[in-house]
């Protein structure tokens, strides 16, 4: 059951948690909210980040299928929910949530339970609130 919240529009209220996440650390960089075809429903990002967001998350989906399409060949079932890329002093951070991924760029000084009890509560609140499960 999704929470109410009178006046506002979906996408409004997706992009309100991403500016949370966002804003709960100077040392996290960038958060999107992603199809699992590759569309960019919505995302946030420091003023000091120069990335295209809709390029990043068509090309994250992208990488993510043929990683998995590959480890199936060689591991019969496999399904990636959750990768952490290391990119010089950051971390890239995929969260999968059924159709729904979740990056995000931070500090690799960021403490990684901060990050991941951020990427949860974030998820949790986007599900309830585009009405669908996560495990």
């Amino acid at each position: 059951m999704s929470r109410v919240y009178p006046g506002r529009t979906l996408a409004g209220i997706v992009q309100s948690k991403l500016t949370e996440i966002l804003e709960s650390s100077d040392l996290i960089k960038f958060v999107a909210l992603v199809t699992m075809d590759g569309f960019t429903i919505s995302s946030a990002m420091r003023d000091n980040v120069n990335l295209n967001p809709k390029w990043l998350g068509a090309l994250i989906i992208s990488s993510i299928k043929n990683l998995e399409n590959n480890l199936r060949k060689a591991l019969d079932t496999a399904s990636i929910s959750e990768l952490i890329i290391s990119m010089n002093q950051d971390l890239l951070i995929v969260k999968s949530m059924g159709r729904l991924v979740l990056l995000m760029i931070v500090d690799k000084s960021l403490d990684m339970d901060f990050v991941m009890y951020e990427i949860e509560e974030g998820l949790r609140d986007l599900a309830v609130n585009l009405g669908i499960k996560h495990g």
